[in-house]
């Protein structure tokens, strides 16, 4: 089994077989190949890239690399089944109802024995 990391690279490295294999390759400019792949990486890596402007292709395809390695280190989210968080960041029901309610050993809640 290939491990996620190397998962973000294989895809990458795969539309980089893929887009040198365009018979287009041979008819335009390194700075037009550039445009034409970048356009054609997954939104996701395309957003994470370092520069906006690379010298190569192949600076290109290296970046788009390492930003899938680093997209697949951390899973993706699903949409629908997000955890909702409070403003404070805290994902239980239960820490921001304890927070509204209180520390027993407080003054001021009205909790028996309390005096």
């Amino acid at each position: 089994m290939v491990s996620d990391i190397s998962q973000g690279k294989k895809t990458v490295e795969k539309y980089k077989r893929f887009f040198y294999s365009l018979p287009i390759v041979g008819e335009r400019t390194e700075q037009q190949l550039i445009l034409l792949a970048k356009a054609g990486l997954k939104e996701e890596i395309r957003d994470g890239l370092e520069t906006e402007e690379f010298a190569t292709l192949e600076a290109l395809f290296e970046d788009a690399e390492e930003v899938g390695e680093g997209l697949k280190e951390t899973p993706p989210s699903i949409p629908g089944k997000r955890r909702r968080t409070s403003p404070d960041h805290r994902s239980s029901k239960r820490a921001r109802r304890a927070e509204k309610k209180g520390d027993p050993e407080d003054e001021g809640y009205g909790y028996p024995g309390e005096g």
